[in-house]
């Protein structure tokens, strides 16, 4: 059965998603949630949650899904060992990590790999069910078909967004916000750089794209309701909704024309209404609507260049302003309330005038004024950006005390003359409390004992009477009635909530490292995007002293500079993409396949699915573990060092050096070696969207685009920082920071505090420059050379995100 699952930044919005046909309802805390921003709960309502929930059979799922500090790992155990204990029904996780201490510590509950650990391929969702995850939440990106794909070849449940914002980078590979001040997407406190207004510049010819926007990197909202068909023909388990941080009001009309929709599928196999549906769907919220990567959708189709808030319904234009009496005259194309909300400066539409007469409405096609104190141009568009009508019923329909679906409960009443009366709800037996008497003259009513007894109003229960015996003589006074009814619902529901006897923590034992050696692969290392970037160093072949590896992410020419950096004592691994979709797979395997397989006993991957295919395709037997899984703690070192086979492993970039030495001290005994990244224009966003492309030509990534290779393309935003755009070779982009991190000058301190290996990353600096960084690394440890940095930008060096 298909799950409906709905937000809840609040109770009123639980309760608009229950009330309007959530199956599960997913919320936060008031710790380690992605949307830090929201209200959220504090432990008495998430208690109070968990009851409302569970006594209408909807699930609950709680969003734990930040990365850790190493600090904070029990101050997180000890606020899921309460998530559990209330009755929780899943914990949805980010960090894989702490998701094994869970998955041992609790043995009834689901755990849910979140959107943010960016699950893209059947071969990621593969690697997460090995792992002990019971759903997972695919990545925004992908298609009907390449979801279909993955549920005909996993038996775990999956989930996939059908509604609401989309974020333009894959979800947990983001550091823009973090990168440019201390708010991390990935600790649930993003800026929205996204939503910021930016240039596109040709770096090669100087000239600035014109575009007819500013808004370069906001995405539309996603909207399913036209395509629900086809998304739950794919066998997924769950739906969901996004929207934590928006009203309850839209949660209930959200939730409640999603629910039509799949009813409707469920009962008809098709949704008549699916117009009417939408335009609700676009009064209560819109940045635009697009079906997104869905349906295949790419480029100009995703990205509203045009405004990166609520755009609203168009319900007609200005025809012309009257400043004596401040009147604005509008031709209506949609129905305008009073009440209403609409685009031209804020506050809500008052008096509706027509013909000199005052209505509370107007229709598509009539003429109407409204008092107006601004002057607006003829045939400016109108825009309703809040329906009155729509949000007062909405707020209707989860209003204290309504119960829009009764849950059907089995009851068995017993009335004998001389017995205390029985009542039997669900299994569950109550008694009256004294003895039934005899009636003088009057014969005992069935019909008005069921109704009495079947006054459930208030309550989520519909009584259904199995078996009824009353004695015909006997007299049953109305307060026995209510008094079983009321003992009945109390003991049932304190039943429902009672999850002492299967909610039971099994302590966890934090197992030792796997016996083995950790192995010297030099002080430094080196990533580059074009191995041309290398051949400075090839003419300078003392950096092998401290140099044993370098990384590369570039495999044409692979096995020629393997080769020749082989005799300078050199490994050459290749650096695997950081996104790798079902049908890439095959592709990459079709090129790589013609390189020596010597090459890859060592890979270094960003993808959960990546370790099985290297190790099956080609052997691999060793792992470099990258920075884009966020490695914040020991418990990730452990787990990479145990499930990834990692020799090598490259923490995250949003600690700091205390914060860094926490996790290592905390994993003394590890084999695996430390890598920390202390130069390079960090990768700030990993996206499907190719500014480049779509803006300057439409592209629809249907080929790799020359025009693209060619050029170097920039965004500059507001303050005028340039962010630099690559392509991979399946044309997703990277946006890479305006400013290189350069913490070379502190190589001995971070040396001092425990890090095994530093790395040097390189995007388009030629070589050169490249061993020009190199060597001056080299000759500070060597000779205690002064570095002069290049920048004073840190990253999180000092200060570390919140």
């Amino acid at each position: 059965m298909f799950e409906l699952l709905s937000p809840a930044g609040s109770m009123d919005s639980l309760k608009a998603g229950i009330q309007n046909g959530a199956d599960a309802i997913y919320l936060g805390g008031n710790s380690f949630g992605a949307r830090a921003s929201a209200t959220n709960f504090d432990n008495d309502e998430l208690k109070e949650a968990v009851k409302y929930a569970k006594l209408r059979n909807v699930n609950i799922f709680v969003t734990v899904n930040t990365s850790i500090k190493e600090t904070e790992v029990e101050e997180l155990l000890s606020y899921t060992d309460f998530l559990y204990k209330i009755g929780v029904d899943a914990i949805i996780l980010s960090d894989i990590g702490v998701a094994e201490v869970l998955r041992k510590r609790y043995p009834n509950m689901e755990l849910h790999a979140s959107t943010q650990i960016s699950a893209h391929s059947l071969n990621d969702v593969l690697e997460l069910k090995k792992v002990g995850f019971d759903r997972v939440v695919l990545a925004r990106e992908l298609s009907i078909e390449e979801i279909k794909e993955i549920c005909d070849n996993i038996d775990i449940d999956i989930e996939v967004f059908i509604h609401g914002a989309i974020c333009v980078s894959y979800s947990g590979q983001c550091l823009m916000s973090s990168m440019l001040g201390d708010r991390s997407g990935n600790r649930g406190r993003c800026a929205q750089p996204c939503r910021q207004s930016y240039k596109l510049i040709n770096k090669t010819t100087g000239k600035i794209i014109d575009v007819n926007g500013n808004y370069l990197l906001s995405p539309k909202d996603l909207c399913s309701i036209e395509n629900i068909e086809k998304i739950l023909d794919t066998g997924i388990k769950s739906l969901k909704i996004e929207g934590r941080m928006k009203r309850p009001e839209y949660v209930a009309v959200v939730t409640s024309r999603y629910r039509k929709a799949i009813d409707n599928y469920i009962n008809n196999k098709v949704t008549n209404d699916k117009k009417a549906l939408k335009e609700d769907l676009e009064a209560i919220f819109n940045r635009k609507f697009t079906s997104g990567y869905l349906m295949s959708k790419n480029g100009s189709d995703i990205i509203n260049l045009d405004k990166p808030n609520n755009v609203g319904v168009k319900v007609g234009e200005v025809l012309s302003f009257n400043p004596k009496k401040s009147k604005l005259k509008i031709k209506l194309s949609g129905k305008l309330s009073k009440g209403d909300g609409i685009n031209l400066g804020g506050g809500n539409i008052g008096r509706i005038i027509k013909n000199g007469e005052i209505y509370d409405c107007g229709l598509a096609g009539e003429i109407v004024e409204i008092d107006f104190v601004k002057n607006i141009k003829p045939k400016t568009p109108i825009y309703k950006t809040s329906d009155k009508q729509l949000v007062d019923n909405a707020n209707k329909s989860f209003k204290e005390g309504i119960e829009n679906k009764k849950i059907n409960l089995k009851c068995e009443i017993f009335i004998k003359v001389g017995e205390k009366a029985k009542f039997v709800l669900e299994n569950i037996e109550v008694y009256s409390d004294e003895k039934i008497e005899k009636a003088n003259n009057k014969e005992a009513e069935i019909d008005k004992i069921i109704e009495k007894l079947s006054k459930t109003g208030g309550t989520p229960y519909k009584f259904i009477f199995d078996n009824i015996f009353v004695d015909k003589d006997a007299f049953i006074p109305v307060s026995v009635l209510n008094n079983l009814r009321r003992k009945a619902i109390e003991k049932y529901e304190e039943y429902r909530l009672d999850f002492s006897a299967n909610r039971i923590i099994c302590p966890y034992e934090d197992s030792s490292y796997l016996k083995g050696e950790k192995v010297f692969n030099g002080k430094i290392t080196l990533k580059v995007h074009k191995n041309s970037q290398l051949d400075t160093i090839l003419e300078n072949p003392n950096v092998s002293e401290f140099v044993k590896e370098i990384y590369t992410e570039d495999f044409t020419l692979l096995e020629k500079y393997y080769n020749k950096f082989k005799t300078l004592g050199i490994n050459i691994i290749y650096s695997a993409l950081g996104v790798i979709r079902n049908e890439e797979f095959s592709v990459l395997e079709k090129y790589l396949s013609k390189i020596n397989g010597e090459i890859f006993n060592k890979v270094q991957i960003s993808t959960w699915g990546s370790k099985n295919f290297f190790k099956s395709k080609f052997g691999t037997k060793k792992f470099n573990i990258d920075t884009y899984f966020n490695i914040y703690n020991s418990y990730l070192l452990k787990f990479f060092e145990k499930y990834f086979d990692a020799e090598d492993i490259t923490i995250s970039q949003e600690i700091n050096k205390f914060e860094i030495k926490n996790v290592l001290d905390k994993s003394k005994e590890r084999n695996s070696n430390v890598d920390m990244i202390i130069y390079g224009h960090t990768r700030s966003m990993l996206t499907e969207y190719c500014a480049m492309g779509v803006l300057t030509k439409d592209c629809h990534k249907d080929r790799l685009c020359a025009e693209c290779a060619r050029s170097d393309y920039i965004l500059k935003d507001m303050e005028n920082r340039e962010f630099k755009l690559f392509q991979d070779m399946f044309c997703r982009t990277e946006i890479r920071n305006h400013i290189a991190l350069d913490l070379r000058d502190n190589i001995r301190e971070i040396f001092e505090i425990g890090v095994d290996r530093v790395r040097l990353d390189f995007t388009y600096e030629d070589s050169n420059t490249v061993y020009r960084i190199l060597n001056d690394c080299i000759e500070c440890l060597k000779y205690s050379k002064k570095i002069d940095s290049l920048n004073s930008y840190k990253g999180h060096y000092i200060n570390s995100v919140s």
